[in-house]
């Protein structure tokens, strides 16, 4: 999986989960939402994207520690939400196994910080 954040310079910060590693750009498999994001927000996330059923047992595997999961995405998005110098952050790929989740890779980039967007334009969907 992939979760990562880029600050958009009209909404704040945008929050994306995905199926990551090296196919990541090729199958476009991801969703997006603006923090904060709390665990039902995140359920919502991973419950869009084409590859969750490979999350929930899919034929007969073992179910994935999807709780993990969203509380990384829950994380990763207080954080963007925290810290307006983080330009983007990406963790991928994010091992999902069926007793918990680690980021394999990290990559931060800061800068500095643009001023803030208006509140209420953060609230248009």
């Amino acid at each position: 999986m992939i979760i990562g954040g880029v600050a958009h310079e009209a909404f704040g910060p945008l929050i994306m989960a995905g199926l990551g590693g090296v196919a990541t750009e090729l199958l476009a498999d991801r969703a997006f939402r603006v923090p904060p994001i709390d665990r039902a927000e995140a359920a919502r996330m991973i419950a869009e994207l084409r590859c969750a059923p490979l999350l929930y047992g899919y034929r007969g595997r073992p179910a994935a520690d999807v709780a993990a999961l969203e509380d990384q995405i829950v994380r990763v998005g207080r954080l963007m939400d925290d810290l307006p110098d983080i330009a983007e952050l990406d963790l991928n790929p994010v091992i999902v196994m069926t007793d918990r989740a680690v980021a394999v890779d990290c990559r931060v980039r800061l800068a500095p910080s643009p001023p803030l967007p208006s509140p209420f334009r953060r609230r248009l969907r």
